[in-house]
């Protein structure tokens, strides 16, 4: 039963059953990882550790302007890439996303956003370490040692948004470098270049092959950008401001192109969430986003959100999670050389125990759209193939869409054509 005011899904119980039981099993892998880490590589956690970067690093927004920033670093005997890499994470289960961000330990320091970067040795340091093109070795000196901090796997009041970072951290005293560090040329022409505008510089990054997740980083850090201009940069916020402005500039480089031929429907699931990516034949673009969270006893919620080709009026509702999946679909049309009007439904399961961060989203409609779709004459017959795989029904999903009423409701040049 569905009630459209509340936007409430009921009387679902039964189907999550097997859920329930997952969700156990699930904490109990993860909590036997947790101590097998714990009595293997982490048993001799002192005040001084030598470990690898992935290379990555963390700024959080908790005190913001003030905030706290670091490295992440490994003290386990194996390639840390891997550990801080979401481009390579799709088809990993949830417990490994959370085994890789437990074997990374944070290091903190406390910094105001608006601090001078140049005179910053630290940052310096941290900026070094972002543009190395492979996992480095660091030297790491805290002012006590490290601690677990696991109070956000329980919780459910995170999103993917909140780009969650747990495990073990501590203050620093002091962070040690190799002298050997090969940086990426790319991104060094991107940091020096102090009259590069940081739209600019982001943009030509993407262009030159930098994954978005490093991008991310390197504003984050305050590393692109008319030199008076450069500042930290909280990583959530980072994370969905890379997002959003690739993926507004793909659009408008997609305005020119053709509409696809016919409707095309992608589908993935991966961490409890299921994709149903739905492109439909348009001149003009329109992007709208389904969000459904599924709790244990099968109720549910759906936020949507949406933009024609004039652009959002507001910001998104599900925030970063509506970029990153925009990211994913306006790349792979503009890799395509089409044009197309997108809905995508997320439904998320009681599984997923953890929001891991948006990234999660990116990539697994980037997965999805690297299958072969299903071709469909009509529109009709597409969405209900988009829904057969999900909880919630197509009536209850289309119930919200605006862009489906409107295709609806108004004549298209494409409709004159025989495209739908």
């Amino acid at each position: 039963m569905y009630d459209v005011n509340s936007n409430k899904i009921i009387n679902k119980h039964i189907q999550f059953a097997m859920h329930d039981r997952n969700i156990e099993e699930i904490k109990k892998r993860i909590t036997e990882g947790w101590k097998q880490i714990l009595r293997s590589d982490f048993k001799n956690i002192s005040e001084k550790i030598l470990g690898g970067s992935p290379p990555s690093m963390f700024v959080s927004s908790y005190a913001y302007p003030k905030v706290k920033v670091g490295p992440l670093f490994s003290p386990l005997q194996t390639d840390s890439a891997i550990l801080d890499h979401p481009e390579k994470w799709a088809g990993k289960s949830i417990e490994d996303i959370i085994r890789y961000k437990l074997s990374l330990i944070r290091g903190t320091h406390s910094i105001h956003v608006k601090t001078n970067l140049n005179a910053d040795r630290y940052i310096q340091s941290l900026q070094e370490l972002t543009m190395a093109t492979r996992s480095t070795e660091i030297e790491v000196a805290f002012e006590r040692k490290p601690k677990l901090d696991m109070e956000e796997i329980s919780s459910r009041t995170a999103s993917d948004s909140n780009s969650i970072q747990f495990g073990m951290a501590s203050e620093l005293e002091s962070l040690k470098l190799p002298s050997d560090i090969s940086s990426d040329k790319k991104i060094q022409k991107a940091f020096y270049d102090i009259d590069f505008r940081a739209i600019d510089a982001i943009n030509y990054l993407y262009e030159e092959g930098i994954e978005v997740s490093k991008i991310s980083k390197i504003l984050s850090l305050g590393m692109i950008g008319i030199k008076k201009n450069r500042r930290l940069v909280p990583t959530k916020w980072s994370i969905s401001a890379i997002d959003q402005i690739i993926s507004s500039d793909l659009i408008k480089r997609t305005n020119t192109f053709q509409p696809l031929d016919r409707t095309i429907i992608y589908k993935y699931a991966h961490l409890g969430n299921y994709y149903s990516i739905v492109l439909i034949p348009d001149e003009l673009w329109s992007f709208e986003m389904h969000e459904a969270w599924i709790n244990k006893k099968g109720d549910a919620e759906i936020e949507t959100d949406s933009e024609d080709s004039r652009g959002m009026k507001n910001y998104p509702k599900i925030g970063g999670s509506y970029f990153a999946a925009r990211l994913a679909v306006i790349e792979f049309l503009h890799y395509q050389k089409r044009n197309a009007s997108v809905i995508v439904l997320r439904e998320i399961h009681p599984e997923y125990i953890l929001p891991v961060g948006v990234w999660q989203i990116r990539e697994g409609i980037r997965e999805a759209l690297r299958m072969n779709g299903t071709e469909f004459d009509t529109l009709d017959m597409a969405l209900s193939f988009a829904c057969n795989n999900l909880t919630i029904s197509t009536n209850e999903w289309i119930g919200n869409s605006s862009l489906v009423k409107s295709r609806k409701s108004q004549s298209r040049i494409s409709d004159y054509f025989g495209t739908s």
